[in-house]
C-alpha cells in the first residue's frame, strides 16, 4: 500500500494517532486534499525539503503527540492532600478581590492551613504563546504547563501557581523586600521558561505586576500584571510592570505626541508608531486612552488638521499639497477629515480666512 492507504487504515483503527508527516515526489492538489482529509500533520515534497523545514514538523509531531497521550492517561487519583482544590478557589476568589473581609480572610486561612507573613508579596502571570485553536487541544497544553510550572518554581522560590485561564496562570510570590524586584525573580522566571519550552515546545512569556504589602492586594498586583502583557515580546519576554505613577505613564504619551508633531508627513498609524517606540499597538492605545486628553487617532487626527489650518493662514499652498505634506492618504480624504472636524471643506475654509 501507498503512504495514504497506511494512513487510511490507521485512522480507521485510531482517529489521531500515529501521526504522519508525508514525503512526497508530487505536488498534485489532490494528493495534498487527501491527506488533509486523514489529518497529515504535514505534506513536503522532496525537492524542497531543508533540514530546517524536517526538523521544525517533527517538533511540531512531539508537541501533537505529547498532547493526545496525556489526553489519554488515566485521571489522577485524587490529591493526598484534600484541601487542595479549596485552596485553588481560595486563591481565585483573592485574585477577584471577593475576600476583603479580613474576619472572613482570616477564618479561611485558617481552616485551610496557610499564612501570609511576607513583607510583601507581587504576582506574575505565565502567558502561554501558542497558536492552537482547539479547545481540547489548548486545554491539554494548559493544564500540563500549569502543573510543570507549579512543580518547578517553589524549587527555586516559595511560591503559589494557579491557573487562570487556558493561556494564562498566576503565580503569587512572597518577597523578603520590595526593592531590587527584577534581580530577586528574572533568574527563576528564564530558568522554568526554558524548562517548559523544552518539554512542552510553547514559549512561556512573564508579565510581573507590583510589589504590594498587604495579601488583600494581590489583586492590584495582578492587574498590573495583565496590564503589562502588552510589553511583551519574543525580544521581551519577562517585564516588569513600572509603578503606575501618572508621571511615568504620561510621559510616556508626551514622547509619543512630540514624535507625532514632528512627523506628521510620514504614516502615523497606531502599528507604524507603536514600532517606533517598541510597544504593542494594544498598549500604545491603552496609554492614549488612559493618560491622554484623546485617543490616537483623535489625536493624530487633530494634529494634522491643526497644523493643516496653520498652512492655509501662512502660505500659498494649494490643497492637494498640504494634503501631500501631512501624510493624507489623498486630497479627497483630507477634504473629508477636514470638514468632518471643523464642519466647512478645506477650499471654503480658505476663501474665509481670504475674506477676513
Amino acid at each position: 500500500m501507498d503512504g495514504l492507504e497506511l494512513a487510511r487504515r490507521c485512522r480507521e483503527e485510531d482517529p489521531a494517532l500515529p501521526l504522519f508527516i508525508m514525503l512526497t515526489s508530487y505536488e498534485e492538489f489532490d494528493y495534498v486534499k487527501q491527506s488533509l482529509r486523514l489529518g497529515v500533520l504535514e505534506y513536503m515534497v522532496k525537492l524542497e525539503l531543508t533540514a530546517e523545514g524536517l526538523a521544525a514538523a517533527l517538533q511540531r509531531a512531539e508537541v501533537r503527540i505529547r498532547q493526545e497521550r496525556s489526553l489519554r492517561e488515566p485521571s489522577a487519583p485524587p490529591a493526598a492532600d484534600g484541601l487542595a482544590q479549596y485552596r485553588e478557589r481560595f486563591y481565585l476568589q483573592l485574585y477577584g478581590g471577593l475576600l476583603s473581609d479580613a474576619a472572613v480572610f482570616r477564618r479561611l486561612c485558617g481552616e485551610l492551613g496557610l499564612a501570609f507573613d511576607a513583607p510583601a508579596y507581587v504576582v506574575a502571570l505565565g502567558a502561554l504563546q501558542t497558536r492552537l485553536q482547539d479547545t481540547r487541544q489548548l486545554a491539554t497544553l494548559s493544564a500540563g504547563v500549569t502543573k510543570l510550572a507549579a512543580d518547578t518554581l517553589p524549587k527555586f522560590l516559595p511560591c503559589t501557581v494557579t491557573g487562570m485561564d487556558l493561556r494564562h496562570f498566576s503565580v503569587l510570590f512572597p518577597l523578603k523586600e520590595t526593592g531590587r524586584l527584577e534581580e530577586q525573580l528574572s533568574a527563576t522566571l528564564q530558568k522554568t521558561g526554558e524548562l517548559l519550552y523544552e518539554y512542552f515546545g510553547t514559549p512561556v512569556w512573564w508579565a510581573v505586576g507590583q510589589p504590594v504589602q498587604n495579601i488583600l492586594d494581590a489583586q492590584k498586583s495582578q492587574r498590573a500584571a495583565f496590564s503589562a502583557l502588552a510589553l511583551l515580546s519574543a525580544e521581551s519576554p519577562i517585564v516588569f510592570e513600572p509603578a503606575r505613577a501618572g508621571g511615568y505613564h504620561a510621559q510616556q504619551v508626551v514622547q509619543i505626541q512630540e514624535y507625532i508633531q514632528q512627523n506628521l508627513d510620514k504614516r502615523l498609524s497606531l502599528n507604524d508608531v507603536a514600532s517606533v517606540f517598541g510597544i504593542s499597538p494594544n498598549y500604545l492605545s491603552q496609554l492614549f486612552a488612559q493618560w491622554g486628553e484623546s485617543g490616537f487617532v483623535e489625536f493624530v487626527t487633530a494634529t494634522r488638521v491643526n497644523a493643516a489650518k496653520e498652512l492655509m493662514a501662512s502660505t500659498d499652498l494649494k490643497i492637494y499639497e498640504i494634503s501631500d505634506k501631512l501624510g493624507f492618504e489623498s486630497a479627497f480624504y483630507f477634504s473629508k477629515v477636514f470638514k468632518k472636524v471643523e464642519g466647512v471643506t478645506p477650499r471654503a475654509y480658505i476663501q474665509r480666512l481670504k475674506g477676513n
